[in-house]
């Protein structure tokens, strides 16, 4: 069963919907008063959303780390792509936005 794991695209598709989760947590936790709307709004107004999803992307870490102490190498070089997919979008925004 853990061989059907082992797939870049799993460890792709992880890594990605890993910090969405996180940053509905850090949504929930922050500001569980506002609407998700008005909290999007507000962190893309103040130029937090590049902060936001750099936290966010943090638990792709331990889940990196977990696929190479299952030793599935295939899934932790999906996780890293998509990390390294998410370090660019923050870029992008402390560069243009």
């Amino acid at each position: 069963m853990l061989q059907k794991i082992d797939k870049q695209w799993i460890g792709l598709l992880l890594g990605l919907i890993i910090p969405a989760i996180t940053l509905f947590f850090i949504y929930l936790f922050a500001y569980p008063k506002h609407s998700f709307v008005s909290y999007y709004e507000m962190i893309m107004a103040k130029n937090f959303f590049s902060q936001i999803l750099s936290l966010a992307v943090i638990p792709n870490a331990g889940l990196f780390f977990l696929f190479i102490w299952l030793n599935r190498l295939s899934a932790a070089k999906g996780t890293l792509a998509a990390t390294i997919l998410l370090a660019l979008v923050v870029f992008g925004f402390k560069i243009f936005g």
